[in-house]
């Protein structure tokens, strides 16, 4: 019972410190967040893709933002990024940022995209009750 009672008071106060996480009034990913920032510098001849994360109950846990499997940024619910990339084929995935209570199973969503000069490219992430998902908006 002691243990128990232990267990559960350290369990508070590790949430208790845990540091609020940074918002912007626009609902951008906040420049501490994004890793890559050169990525989010439009040049001539970069098409521009952009990443819209729902909000909501299901949306609540930080996910790591990657392009061919390098982190991008951190991303929590109702935030967006735009990037702006070379022509060519990239692979986007999402996936929750590993911390003590995230499952070592958890599972990541992809999405592979022909990048073409003056395309529109939109994704949509979210998590509903059957689990992540990335996609390409309007499909």
């Amino acid at each position: 019972m002691i243990k128990a009672l232990v267990a559960c008071a350290t369990a508070l106060a590790l949430v208790a410190c845990a540091a609020p996480v940074e918002r912007t009034a626009s609902g951008e990913i906040p420049s501490s967040r994004i890793y890559i920032k050169s990525m989010t510098q439009q040049d001539a001849g970069l098409t521009q893709v952009e990443f819209n994360r729902a909000g909501g109950m299901f949306n609540n846990e930080m996910l790591e933002l990657a392009i061919n499997d390098v982190v991008l940024a951190q991303m929590a619910g109702g935030e967006h990024l735009s990037i702006w990339l070379k022509p060519g084929s990239y692979d986007f995935s999402a996936r929750p940022v590993h911390t003590l209570n995230t499952p070592a199973t958890a599972k990541q969503s992809r999405v592979t995209l022909e990048i073409k000069t003056g395309g529109a490219y939109k994704l949509q992430i979210a998590t509903d009750i059957h689990g992540l998902k990335m996609s390409l908006a309007g499909k």
